[in-house]
């Protein structure tokens, strides 16, 4: 990939931000990031464990606001394992180390636009470097590769992970599950509607393992569930699941997400923050036929409604505002074909 299309501008990833603080738990103000759905569920591969998948998640978390600064981050290990310690996780040594090994070897597979263009791209999530002396160093120096970083901030659809609420999940199926269903937590009709082997891919359960839906209930899907609806404050919403039929066997499961009140009132004050100042609002009817495109092409409403703002803020810099914002937002919205996520 050439130079010219490996920047980007602070305008273009200011779009999606976290809430809270890594480093305070506090559920009035939950620590939340959001992740791109292509490293949650569909096109990343590797030797990465739930574990690595947590910790990634926090560093993502603290690591945010600086993303594309060059010579990546850096946080003191003690810092680290002290969190990870307080919601009951791994808080060894080495564990961090051995945690990032992995990571750099995982893969994510997504479409890449520039201008015109359409591109595919590879990458890593994750690099790190730690000093050897004193038992791998006081410090983990960490960084997400370049490429990376405009998915990352400027996603259509993505999942906002509470990071407290994923470092406390025990169980590796849990981590995942809950991951995927807060990609689908802000759909209108709060649902996940997946295949039975589209879901055992999603949480990469092993072929051989768990293979009639009997042992896949007991042993997989029901402790996950249950550990999710054990802490609804923590997770967010509550979840129930039905299994549906094709012919004699079970084909597929709908998840159905509640959101708890106290979610609610944080995702509206989240909303009151994005408009407060902006100069491009929309109106209800225009917010309507947009959130019905957004939904018929499965993308996420509120990222696409950030990126037109941005593009909206550009051209009045050039001096050529939109003259009719909910217009131009609903033609906007039904361009966008280029920009499906992968």
């Amino acid at each position: 990939m050439s130079d010219s299309l490996s920047l980007f501008s602070e305008t273009e990833l200011s779009g999606i931000q976290t809430t809270g603080s890594p480093w305070l738990l506090d559920v009035a103000d939950p620590a939340t990031v959001p992740v791109p759905l292509q490293v949650v569920i569909t096109n990343i591969e590797g030797p990465f464990t739930a574990r690595d998948r947590k910790l990634w998640t926090f560093l993502l978390h603290a690591a945010f606001d600086e993303l594309g600064q060059r010579g990546g981050h850096s946080l003191k290990i003690s810092d680290i394992n002290a969190v990870f310690r307080s919601l009951g996780g791994e808080h060894s040594t080495e564990w961090i180390w051995n945690s990032a090994k992995r990571l750099s070897k995982t893969t994510v597979e997504f479409e890449t636009t520039f201008g015109e263009e359409v591109y595919d791209t590879i990458t890593s999530i994750f690099w790190a470097t730690v000093p050897r002396k004193g038992r791998r160093g006081n410090e983990l120096h960490f960084g997400f590769p370049e490429p990376l970083i405009p998915l990352i901030k400027e996603p259509l659809r993505f999942a906002r992970l509470r990071v407290h609420f994923l470092i406390q999940l025990s169980g590796k199926y849990a981590v995942t599950l809950y991951e995927i269903l807060e990609g689908f937590a802000n759909r209108r009709d709060g649902q996940c509607r997946v295949t039975i082997a589209d879901l055992r891919r999603w949480l990469k359960v092993p072929e051989e393992a768990y293979g009639n839906w009997k042992d896949l209930r007991k042993w997989v899907i029901d402790p996950a569930v249950n550990q999710i609806n054990a802490d609804p404050l923590g997770a967010g919403f509550t979840v129930e699941y039905e299994p549906i039929r094709k012919g004699r066997n079970y084909h597929e499961l709908v998840f159905k997400l509640t959101k708890t009140d106290g979610r609610k009132m944080v995702e509206s004050r989240l909303k009151r923050a994005a408009h407060k100042g902006e100069r491009f609002n929309i109106s209800a009817k225009a917010e309507e036929t947009a959130r019905e495109i957004a939904i018929s092409k499965g993308w996420d409403y509120y990222a696409l409604l950030e990126r037109w703002r941005s593009h909206a803020h550009k051209q009045a810099e050039k001096g050529n505002p939109p003259k009719n914002a909910d217009a131009a937002f609903i033609g906007y919205c039904k361009r966008q074909k280029e920009l499906r996520a992968a």
